[in-house]
């Protein structure tokens, strides 16, 4: 290196002036970023789907951390907001203090403040998939076998269409069904759409008086086992809050049952599902979050 650029080098690396203007524009830039995040993280924690956790089944673990490392990001916004307002109203004392503090502590400070302002940026992004986009949440049970086994996880989109066969995420609640104690969330596969009639007699499914090929189902799977028949009266809270009686499927409303369908509690005994429950459509099976394949 010549002595001119060592000279230019130096003037940059010492001139108070420079550095006052670099480590201001930092302030400001990081200050905006963690202030943005912590802003738009909590305007969507309050008016978002996520705020509710959709019941018990998303990362509700997660949120208190995720809120932690945001009131740390606001709380640093603030500081800064404030350190740039005092360097404002009194420029002279503000400079004075901040020249007394050795360069490489104000460094280190500013190398942390750099990477702390990457992780507002992906909580925000985070929280923006799990309130809008999908989840991936663990499957409690058995009435999904041979499909998808207790403990394996499942992604969930939110935004997919609802299909005849489609694998759902639902919550049940007291206001549907007059017939529970408290709210639960289920994992269970769409059979009957609006307009449908669905019976279910000696393991063999009927739709509109047609039987039914569910190909998802290994070959003579059910065998001679017994299963809960279905005889196509359904059951349902209509929008009035009266349970009604009906055999054929109102607009709005799902048959779903569970793949092992000796054991699950499905639209059975619990009744028809309205749309507004149904969280998401489950598209990927995993195990221990190594993917496995689509859901059959």
């Amino acid at each position: 290196m010549n002595q001119d650029k060592y000279l230019i080098k130096y003037y940059k690396n010492n001139n108070p002036v420079t550095e006052r203007i670099a480590i201001k524009k930092k302030i400001i830039t990081r200050t905006l970023i963690l202030i943005i995040c912590s802003i738009v993280f909590f305007v969507m924690l309050t008016f978002s789907d996520a705020s509710k956790f959709k019941g018990e089944i998303s990362l509700i673990d997660t949120l208190i951390p995720l809120k932690i490392i945001m009131m740390i990001s606001s709380i640093i916004g603030l500081i800064g907001i404030i350190s740039l307002l005092v360097s404002l109203v009194s420029r002279n004392h503000f400079n004075h203090f901040f020249t007394k503090i050795p360069f490489k502590i104000k460094r280190s400070i500013f190398v942390l403040l750099d990477w702390f302002s990457i992780l507002p940026i992906c909580v925000v992004i985070t929280f923006f998939c799990f309130s809008y986009l999908f989840i991936i949440t663990p499957v409690s049970g058995d009435s999904m076998i041979p499909n998808i086994s207790n403990g394996e996880h499942v992604f969930v989109s939110y935004n997919k269409e609802i299909q005849r066969g489609s694998v759902v995420i639902l919550e049940v609640n007291q206001n549907d069904n007059f017939h529970i104690d408290e709210t639960s969330h289920y994992i269970k596969r769409i059979i009957g759409l609006p307009g449908d009639k669905v019976k279910w007699i000696n393991n063999k499914l009927y739709i509109n008086d047609e039987e039914y090929n569910e190909s998802y189902f290994p070959k003579d799977y059910f065998g001679t086992a017994a299963t809960n028949n279905f005889d196509g009266l359904f059951r349902y809270i209509d929008e009035n809050g009266n349970e009604q009686m009906t055999e054929i499927i109102p607009e709005g409303y799902y048959f779903v049952m569970g793949d092992n369908r000796p054991i699950s509690k499905d639209s059975r005994s619990i009744g028809l599902i309205p749309k507004r429950n149904i969280i998401g459509v489950a598209t990927y099976h995993m195990n221990f979050i190594i993917p496995r394949g689509k859901i059959k």
